[in-house]
């Protein structure tokens, strides 16, 4: 028996070598020669066929051949990590903003806008879409009958579906009418069903976010070095420089006046209707500066006590102020200061036909040359805060005052008076130092105080106006207003009904339009 397994191991490894020797030919012939003839069934007895310990050596097994054949073959090397890295495209990621204005733009409920409604809403009747087969044999929610309960109806059976006996009933009834139309079509036309339910999808999509790992950028090595002068620099962008800057004020309020008696250009305490137009319009440049003013003031009010007219003018000013600047140092300015005033308005005393001032009569032209500090400062703490000062002292100064009118009261406006003939002279000309000050403190949105300082001095004669007025805004386009002009001109005559002296006031207290840009 052992002979047996013997010669069935040597046929089989025979068998196998040969079919690898005329593959390959690895096999040398004589091995194989002798090979099949100790393989070769004997003629005789077991006691016969009998082999050498060499020649089963001499036999290739399998794991030989196999070894033979591979030992070419050399095991695949794993890729550099840093080849790996460039082949492989990294995702781009998003930011969690972009995403959300992405997420916000795919949604179907944004598609409609605010101003849609449910009146531009279609809602599809399923009757008109395609046909889908839902496996209902049975009728639902009815009792199985075989047989007609009523095989003589008095009415058509569509007829219940247009009681209106119940809040839904029109709900129903189309419910009914859709169910009853597909019946039909199941029993009629069966071939009109293209989908069933088991065609629709069952399950939602749902969104799955696949998170990837960030690998490090390869560092590039530059080979040469970059030559930056073929390349051009970007275009530096320079905004649009605005030179001519404008401001504007707009107020028409009703207010209680006070004025004293012996106010240059009259007037009597009482009720009227105060208007103030006021216009800026200022140039800045590198080292100049330009500001242009122009303001225009009338106070009318009712005259009781007036025989000839139903009302009077208390104030009227038409003042245009330029400064012409060149930056010396820091915040001061060399400068040339010219102001022109006037009024628009004929003025007359109570109960006469004596004008004390109109249109050009007086009018008045201040010039001079000096310095002038400006300053203009805002809060960190409150933005509506602000602080603006303009301050010129004037030490050469020429102040020019004529009237195109002789029948006007020439002593309230200082004209000088010939003392040989007893008249006033038209015409005033004197040189002198002009002091002019203009002072803005907003403290928050709403409440602003304005204020002007004006001083003239011929070294004979005084003249200067002090303004004061506290805005307090209730909205954009209403506010209150509390005003107090001091004047003195001790070139002005004395009135016997306020103390005999040079001061003048007028104060005011307001309310109603007032508009700013």
């Amino acid at each position: 028996m052992r002979k047996i397994v013997i010669y069935t191991l040597i046929g089989l490894s025979t068998a196998l070598c040969q079919a690898f020797a005329q593959s390959n030919q690895l096999i040398q012939p004589q091995i194989i020669q002798q090979t099949i003839q100790a393989t070769t069934p004997p003629d005789s007895t077991e006691e016969d066929l009998e082999f050498d310990e060499s020649d089963l050596k001499s036999i290739v097994t399998l794991r030989q051949q196999f070894d033979r054949q591979n030992s070419g073959y050399a095991k695949q090397k794993a890729l550099n990590e840093n080849l790996l890295r460039f082949l492989k495209k990294d995702e781009l990621e998003l930011s969690d903003e972009t995403l959300y204005w992405a997420r916000w733009v795919r949604d179907a409920a944004t598609r409609f806008d605010d101003r849609m409604t449910f009146q531009d809403t279609v809602i599809v009747n399923p009757l008109f879409m395609p046909i889908v087969f839902k496996g209902n044999y049975l009728p639902e929610e009815q009792d199985l009958v075989f047989y007609d309960t009523n095989p003589f109806p008095a009415r058509s059976p569509y007829d219940n579906l247009y009681a209106t006996d119940s809040l839904f009933k029109d709900e129903l009834r189309l419910q009914a009418i859709e169910a009853s139309a597909h019946r039909y079509v199941e029993t009629n036309h069966p071939t009109y069903f293209r989908y069933s339910l088991q065609d629709l999808p069952t399950e939602l999509i749902k969104q799955h976010v696949i998170n990837k790992d960030i690998h490090e950028d390869t560092p590039i090595k530059v080979e040469n070095e970059a030559n930056f002068e073929e390349v051009d620099a970007p275009q530096k962008f320079i905004p649009e420089r605005r030179y001519w800057t404008s401001h504007f004020e707009s107020s028409v309020q009703f207010a209680q006046n006070y004025i004293s008696s012996n106010w240059h250009k009259g007037g009597t305490s009482t009720l009227n209707l105060s208007n103030r137009q006021y216009f800026v319009y200022n140039y800045a440049k590198d080292k100049v500066q330009l500001t242009n003013e122009l303001e225009w003031k009338t106070n009318a009010y009712t005259a009781p006590k007036d025989t000839l007219r139903n009302y009077k003018i208390g104030d009227d000013v038409l003042r245009l102020h330029s400064n012409l600047g060149y930056k010396a140092y820091n915040k001061w300015f060399y400068t040339f200061d010219f102001t022109f005033q006037t009024q628009l308005f004929s003025n007359f005393a109570e109960n006469t036909n004596n004008k004390i001032s109109a249109l050009l009569a007086p009018f008045s032209i201040n010039m001079g040359i000096g310095m002038k500090y400006d300053l203009a400062k805002s809060f960190k703490s409150n933005k509506h805060k602000k602080l603006s000062l303009a301050l010129n002292v004037a030490p050469i100064s020429y102040t020019y005052m004529y009237s195109i009118r002789d029948d006007i009261n020439f002593g309230k406006h200082g004209f000088e008076k010939d003392e040989a003939t007893g008249e006033f002279k038209r015409s005033y000309s004197k040189f002198g130092s002009t002091i002019n000050a203009t002072f803005n403190f907003q403290f928050n949105r709403n409440v602003s105080w304005y204020s002007r300082f004006y001083y003239f001095t011929s070294y004979e004669r005084i003249l200067g106006e002090f303004e004061n007025r506290l805005n307090l805004a209730i909205s954009r386009f209403f506010s209150t207003t509390i005003s107090l002009n001091l004047r003195y001109d001790d070139a002005a005559q004395k009135s016997d009904d306020f103390l005999k002296n040079y001061l003048q006031i007028n104060e005011l207290l307001s309310f109603g339009f007032n508009y700013k840009w």
